[in-house]
């Protein structure tokens, strides 16, 4: 089993920041790991926990793509 490259981040999820992209590939985890835990999230959408049968791998993919697809305004402090 081969690690992902960033090749394989930008085919499968797109170009994301280099410091994710290194994450994703610090986890040691492949293209078909990669390719699970996009299938996680498409299946429900901000629910990660609920995969307790997924690898350390892919559940830390899933954390890193939540990171990603997270909008401005949640990552954001509210200014009131």
């Amino acid at each position: 089993m081969t690690g992902i490259s960033r090749r394989d981040i930008d085919t499968l999820v797109g170009t994301v920041d280099d410091m994710i992209a290194s994450e994703m590939i610090g986890t040691g985890a492949s293209a078909a790991e990669l390719a699970e835990a996009m299938a996680h999230l498409d299946d429900h959408a901000n629910q990660a926990t609920l995969y307790p049968s997924a690898t350390r791998r892919v559940r830390r993919l899933i954390d890193l793509l939540l990171a990603v697809s997270a909008p401005a305004e949640r990552l954001e402090p509210e200014m009131t």
